[in-house]
């Protein structure tokens, strides 16, 4: 039996979700949520409202903000109304034994999630990204594409990893961190800090 799903959020991220979920037999697509832009109006995806249209739909959900406070309150919000986040996995993605996936988490097309890997609530793991062997990432973690979490690490809860970036094994990045796109991380990472370049360094 299919079960209903909303995205909540009508930008570029939501759209990708869709995409997605497009290819996943059991799941049924009501539609977007938020404020569209003109591409939300040339995508063909059902609108539905504001976010609030969420309490009148029997339906779960998944986030598609890249914004981290819009994240946390998106989810603050279903909470509240009594509906439960969903776990998108796209079938290309490869999952290996052990794996722990939050609820609310997207893993997109060709990822690679390790054994033994924890994933937090509401984690995105975005396409040819690789999550390397008991790596725990915290909840409302974003890794963009083709970036590389090493065996063993920890990324704190509100990071975001960006597009081709590497963490190194047994490295700890805390909560809040931003690393730039292209950057190696070598060494643990405090949190709310942003780091980027070769070996990554801090920069604010």
């Amino acid at each position: 039996m299919s079960k209903n799903l909303v995205v909540l959020g009508a930008g570029g991220l939501a759209r990708q979700i869709v995409g997605v979920v497009e290819d996943i037999e059991d799941i049924n697509l009501l539609g977007l949520t938020g404020e569209p832009d003109d591409q939300s109006l040339r995508n063909g995806t059902p609108l539905l409202g504001g976010d609030e249209v969420l309490k009148s739909l029997d339906a779960a959900y998944v986030i598609g903000v890249a914004n981290l406070l819009v994240r946390r309150k998106l989810e603050e919000y279903a909470s509240a109304v009594g509906r439960e986040p969903a776990t998108v996995v796209h079938p290309t993605a490869r999952i290996e034994k052990r794996v722990s996936i939050g609820p609310g988490g997207v893993v997109m097309p060709a990822a690679q999630v390790q054994e033994a890997v924890e994933l937090g609530c509401h984690v995105l793991v975005d396409a040819n990204v690789l999550v390397c062997h008991e790596a725990v990432v915290g909840p409302h973690v974003t890794i963009s594409p083709r970036a590389v979490v090493g065996a063993r690490s920890r990324i704190g809860a509100g990071t975001t990893i960006g597009m081709g970036a590497i963490v190194l094994p047994d490295v700890t990045v805390g909560e809040e961190a931003v690393i730039g796109a292209g950057a190696v991380v070598t060494k643990d990472v405090p949190g709310q800090t942003t780091v980027a370049g070769v070996p990554a360094r801090v920069l604010r």
